[in-house]
């Protein structure tokens, strides 16, 4: 059986290439699927299943706004 994968904050940012505030925001305004539990590192923290990301869609507007420009 294959392990469910999770990701935290900044890796789903980058995932979806958008910024970490943006993440929190969708998960906030429960746009993507998120709970709290054990993840390495750290041990508890916000986690965002592959799954949630796969469904989870960025408007390109959003995709302008979150991007870093550095």
């Amino acid at each position: 059986m294959k392990a469910k994968r999770y990701y935290t904050i900044t890796q789903a940012a980058r995932k979806l290439k958008i910024s970490r505030a943006a993440v929190h925001r969708a998960i906030k305004q429960t746009r993507l699927e998120a709970d709290w539990g054990p993840i390495s590192p750290p041990p508890e923290a916000w986690r965002i299943s592959e799954r949630a990301l796969r469904y989870y869609h960025v408007s390109l507007l959003h995709q302008s706004i979150g991007k870093k420009t550095s």
